[in-house]
């Protein structure tokens, strides 16, 4: 079952206090146990946060709640992720990793990433279930992370523009006002876009050693988080690399007794892929061989299954944004 991070959810309860609104009723009220925003690694199912919306815009009456809320994310909003991004060297990295993390804050998200030499492109969309995405919640994941954007780098960052599915609000000034570019309503997706200069703002507290900290935080994370059929997928794949066998869907599918057919659609159903599996399990295994002195990217390639090393290099630059050999710099002790 889909479930998003405790510390979005207080986003939501401390602007509804702000309406002068008691959150632990209104949480109550739609089944959700307040004391757990106090634990700052607590789930709630998204079943729950989407009732928790649609109460909290009712009560509020405010047809720009959502943009309440956005004003109120903070690293501490997004968990590991925030202060990952927090870390980043400039705005592009922090972008990156939000968009590689995105399902540790909810598991329902899914974010696309496309860039070009002169843009960066975010999309958003989330698997709901039965239950419509409310048009303000949507306002708060992309006026959301705009915002926090602004907050990481200590300046304002406008986008080039901001598309969104939601209809056309009858008063627009407050999404002009906060998001300071061209908001379109009515569109096919909901998505940011950035200029790629832009990309290269460096964050006030950048510190990438920490964020490769972060980072492998992160991954353990993902992994801990996958759906009970992926992670047993998951050992199924970690028992072939540590076998030094094939890794692919046929072999996969073997040992657990049923066709590929059979195995993509399970993991279909939990939303994710066997690449996405693999790739999550190869790039945590990554962080940890590369923090022993007796690995090098060579050796870690060849234990993650890969043909040589610059394949290895390639996969670890598309999940990370850098090569490996950088990364292990960073990860290795260094003199006081």
């Amino acid at each position: 079952m889909k479930s998003g991070h405790s510390g979005w959810v207080l986003a939501i309860a401390r602007t509804l206090d702000a309406y002068s609104l008691s959150h632990e009723d209104i949480f109550h009220q739609v089944g959700m146990d307040p004391d757990m925003l106090r634990d700052a690694n607590s789930r709630y199912w998204q079943e729950m946060i989407s009732r928790l919306w649609c109460t909290a815009v009712k009560e509020t009456g405010d047809p720009n709640f959502g943009l309440k809320v956005a004003r109120r994310i903070r690293p501490s909003s997004f968990h590991v992720v925030g202060h990952a991004m927090s870390c980043s060297a400039t705005l592009g990295a922090a972008i990156h990793r939000f968009a590689r993390y995105a399902k540790l804050i909810s598991s329902s998200a899914m974010i696309g990433l496309k860039e070009s030499d002169e843009q960066l492109k975010l999309t958003f969309a989330f698997d709901t279930g039965d239950m419509p995405v409310l048009p303000e919640t949507m306002d708060t994941v992309v006026a959301g992370l705009v915002c926090f954007n602004n907050w990481i780098v200590g300046d304002d960052v406008p986008p080039l523009e901001v598309r969104l599915r939601r209809p056309r609000p009858a008063d627009t000034e407050e999404y002009r006002h906060l998001l300071q570019c061209t908001v379109l309503f009515e569109q096919e997706e909901d998505s940011i876009i950035y200029q790629q200069t832009d990309m290269h703002r460096p964050m006030l507290s950048a510190d990438e050693q920490l964020a490769s900290t972060l980072d492998s935080m992160a991954v353990t994370q993902m992994a801990q988080l996958s759906e009970r059929f992926a992670r047993k997928v998951r050992d199924c794949l970690l028992m072939q690399l540590e076998q030094e066998s094939e890794v692919s869907r046929k072999a996969t599918a073997e040992l657990m007794h049923m066709t590929e057919r059979t195995l993509l659609r399970r993991l279909k159903e939990e939303g994710t892929t066997f690449q996405e599996v693999l790739d999550n399990l190869r790039e945590e295994l990554a962080y940890q061989y590369l923090q022993r002195p007796d690995c090098t990217v060579q050796s870690v390639s060849f234990m993650l299954g890969f043909s040589d090393a610059s394949t290895f290099s390639r996969a670890f630059k598309r999940w990370t944004g850098r090569r490996p050999s950088l990364a292990q710099h960073d990860m290795a002790p260094h003199d006081p």
